[in-house]
């Protein structure tokens, strides 16, 4: 298809007009609000929340997002996904970490069962020979 020449010359000529400063770019008659905010974010499982946080640590963030290259609501999303993987990480390994205690607790008390029912049987032999020993001499 060929490019139409008049049409792109009057495309180039408007240009500063469509920029952020220009009128076409902001004026309601020549803009229409897409509202695909929530096509995106059901596309990527995003939902909707409101946070305060301090006018310093917003401009902190913007600065830091800006330095990675990013928006600064994407950074918050990275920073708490980050802290929330971590958190995770650290429930799932003291959620280990007590159930071997617990494992390791049940295994003392079992041998301490299994050494008093030892020890039970060691009296009771003891005392059935007592026993036998007293009825010989006592005959």
């Amino acid at each position: 298809m060929p490019i139409n020449q008049d049409l792109l010359d009057r495309v180039e000529a408007t240009a500063d007009d469509w920029g952020p400063t220009g009128h076409l770019g902001n004026d309601p008659t020549h803009a229409k609000k897409a509202d695909e905010s929530k096509n995106v974010d059901e596309a990527l499982g995003l939902h909707p929340i409101s946070i305060r946080f301090t006018k310093e640590m917003v401009r902190d963030l913007k600065a830091i997002a800006q330095l990675n290259g990013m928006g600064y609501q994407p950074l918050i999303r990275e920073i708490c996904k980050r802290f929330v993987d971590a958190e995770k990480r650290a429930i799932v390994r003291d959620q280990a970490l007590r159930r071997q205690q617990e494992l390791e607790r049940d295994r003392a008390l079992e041998r301490e069962a299994e050494e008093a029912a030892a020890a039970v049987e060691q009296a009771e032999a003891a005392a059935l020979q007592h026993e036998e020993s007293n009825a010989r001499l006592a005959a």
